[in-house]
């Protein structure tokens, strides 16, 4: 199964490619099996345009490393529809790819690319539960300038809280890119030449109490970075009058010619590039005529900005420029428009050069630290939790592995039709709808819903009388009639239940129209409880942002004894486990251990007692507070000892009051998904939906239920 490492840039230009590169080069090092096919799968979510990785990845990487493309959040607004399509595209592909590649490198966005990068990169890390690496430049290895990092990225953990964090890469320390970036245009140059270079080793040690570990503390090389005239060249799209040395030129500095002749005659330059406005090309033409001691050669190129004049008039006025073999470039773009564009220009990577690409990698890799890495891993394996985007595709495809016939009574309700059509689009379900077909048709048509020709109607009219005998059989006891038997048939939740119990479905889902009790009480009467229950409960699935809580029960049992509040949380753990979740349970009380006492806690106290006897497998503890259950600082002060160690997920309230308001409190406060409530401890799956459910809700609730069948 694969790992999934997501890169997180926290600053603007950090070389995230080297980066990336750099952990391809380190991940394919140190994989478990060597073999022939890619064992690395990669994408970015930034276009290839803004973005050189895929590019270098698919010309010289293609053996190790598989590219997905067209996964661009760079012009989306967070939680729009556009965002929803793509997010959901990637955990779709992650989940697809999960056991096809050892790892799952994923570049996230910065600030540069999108308004909304910090959302989009914390969404989906956490959906899908991928080991982040914060990515973050270091002006020095000053302690003033550490001590300022470490607040920042401390500042960042709190406000966004990650969960799988493997740790964070310093690259550039000492780098002249990095210092005051934004300030260059009034301080006429932005690429300074380094004066000294300080130790930077002792970065690791001033951060080696904090509670994210350093995997990396790379510092600046001016050695290892080359731009050529001819990268900038094809990245600016510019026109050229003279490029020499195409191969060979090398720029190390950039600067904005705006300076007064005896200020630009005091600069050392060298290896450079001046960006020139055309109206003063005059002025530094006459720079390099009147000063015979200024040595020229520094000069690699020139960019002219806002030429509007023509070629050959440029060609006239720079002879003096092309006699000294400088590159001449020339655009109708303003300075600002090119300098703009060279703040996303990658200085660091030299696509044609492979050479180049390797002693980078190498460079950077040597830094990092291997046993940060490997240890996290193992910390990671046994922390998995679902994500509530990962869950819901978790439940897709468990229900298109299943395919069972559900029925859905309510089949004249509009989002009832929608989700049939969604669930028969995307084989999540076999939906069966009882109604009359005209009537149906006639409100899809209306409605603008493609019902298919898959999606099974059966008539109640056609069918009803066959059901008869058999609800006396089964309600005989209760003296029922063949009058009142008829009766109850009108109502098409009581024939869809019969239609269940007869085994023509394997599902029933309801309560988008009706009631509870409407969708419950015909299954408490016809289905029945199953064999080896006590007790019909329920569950919810508490989609949080960053992990997958279930409550029960909240839709049931009014005030159940310490024997029903045991089973209801045996019967919920064991539904978490049919989802692939672990289930550590919580028994909710007011109380923590032996701090308090009364009636409902020695309750919750002998139903925790009552399953840890019938079922010693289950984590579970109880009574324990909610805020005991789900803090491990808070289960340190309060329950030191207790197995779940403030990491529950199933929590049991201890009636139906407490559950009902709390599931719903959660669910409105946090603006989360809710899905439920899932019946347990009947013979055969139903359903009941909340009367406000949306067509997602209604979706899942069909999934469940297949899953269940």
């Amino acid at each position: 199964m694969s790992r999934i490492i997501m890169l997180i840039p926290l600053d603007i230009d950090i070389g995230l490619t080297s980066i990336s590169l750099s952990m391809i080069d380190f991940f394919d090092k140190n994989k478990s099996e060597k073999k022939s096919i890619p064992s690395i799968l990669y994408f970015s979510f930034i276009k290839n345009s803004l973005d050189d990785t895929s590019s270098i990845i698919k010309k010289y990487f293609s053996k190790i490393v598989h590219v997905l493309d067209d996964i661009d959040f760079s012009e989306i607004f967070f939680n729009s529809s556009e965002y929803l399509f793509l997010s959901n595209k990637i955990i779709e592909e992650c989940y697809n790819n999960k056991f096809l590649y050892q790892f799952i490198l994923i570049e996230g966005i910065n600030n540069n690319h999108s308004v909304n990068s910090q959302e989009i990169n914390y969404d989906i890390s956490q959906n899908l539960n991928a080991e982040v690496i914060f990515i973050s430049n270091l002006e020095n290895s000053s302690s003033a300038c550490i001590k300022k990092k470490e607040r920042q990225i401390n500042l960042f953990l709190k406000q966004k809280k990650y969960k799988n964090v493997l740790g964070v890469i310093f690259n550039k320390i000492n780098s002249p890119f990095i210092e005051k970036k934004y300030d260059f245009i009034k301080k006429l140059t932005f690429l300074k030449k380094i004066k000294s270079q300080e130790k930077i080793i002792s970065s690791k040690e001033v951060f080696k109490n904090n509670f994210f570990p350093i995997i990396a503390c790379i510092p600046w090389n001016k050695n290892i970075i080359k731009t050529y005239v001819m990268d900038l060249f094809n990245f600016l799209n510019v026109k050229w009058i003279n490029l020499t040395q195409k191969k060979t030129s090398i720029i190390e500095e950039i600067i904005i010619f705006d300076e007064s002749s005896l200020n630009m005659l005091n600069k050392n330059y060298l290896n450079t590039l001046i960006i020139i406005s055309f109206s003063r090309i005059d002025v530094f033409i006459d720079i390099l005529n009147l000063n015979s001691n200024f040595d020229s050669s520094k000069i690699k190129c020139i960019i002219l900005t806002g030429v509007l004049k023509s070629k050959k008039y440029i060609i006239s006025l720079c002879k003096v420029l092309i006699k000294k073999s400088i590159s001449v470039l020339f655009t109708e773009s303003s300075t600002m428009d090119i300098v703009s564009q060279l703040q996303i220009f990658n200085f660091n990577i030299n696509v044609k050069d492979l050479i180049y690409i390797k002693k980078l990698q190498k460079y950077i890799s040597s830094f990092f630290c291997y046993s940060s890495i490997i240890v996290s891993k193992k910390k990671y394996n046994c922390s998995v939790m679902y994500s509530p985007k990962e869950f819901c595709y978790t439940l897709k495809i468990l229900s298109k592995k299943r395919n069972k016939r559900i029925i859905l009574p309510e089949s004249y309700e509009i989002r009832i039709l929608k989700a049939a059509a969604i669930c028969c689009d995307s084989n999540i379900a076999q939906c069966v709808l009882l109604g009359d077909p005209k009537k149906i048709y006639s409100i899809a048509n209306e409605q603008g819903i493609y019902l298919n020709k898959d999606i099974e109607i059966i008539n109640p009219v056609s069918i009803r009388e066959k059901y008869v005998s058999r609800l006396l059989e089964l309600r005989k006891e209760k003296g029922i009639n063949e009058f009142s038997a008829r009766k109850q048939l009108q109502d098409n939740t009581v024939l869809a239940t019969l239609i269940l119990e007869s085994n023509q479905v394997d599902g029933l889902v309801s309560g988008s129209v009706n009631t509870t009790s409407d969708t419950i009480r015909p299954a408490l009467q016809i289905i029945k409880t199953n064999p080896q229950s006590l007790l019909v409960s329920s569950i919810f699935f508490m989609l949080l942002p960053n992990q997958v809580f279930i409550y029960g029960d909240c839709a049931i049992n009014i005030n159940p004894t310490a024997e029903e509040l045991a089973e209801i949380a045996i019967q919920s753990a064991d539904s978490a486990k049919i989802f692939g979740i672990k289930p550590r349970i919580a028994m909710l009380s007011y109380s923590t251990g032996c701090s308090g006492f009364g009636y409902q806690v020695e309750k919750v106290k002998a139903a925790t007692s009552i399953v840890k006897n019938k079922r010693p497998d289950l984590i579970i503890d109880g009574p324990i507070q909610y805020d005991a259950a789900v803090s491990k600082s808070v289960s340190k002060l309060k329950a030191p000892c207790s197995p779940i160690a403030g990491s529950a997920n199933v929590f049991i309230f201890p009636d139906l009051n407490s559950g009902n308001i709390a599931y719903k409190a959660v669910q409105r406060s946090s603006k989360i998904v809710s899905i439920g409530p899932m019946l347990q401890g009947l013979r055969q799956p139903v359903n009941d939906l909340s009367r406000g459910a949306s067509v997602e809700d209604i979706v899942y609730t069909i999934a469940l239920t297949s899953i269940q069948s």
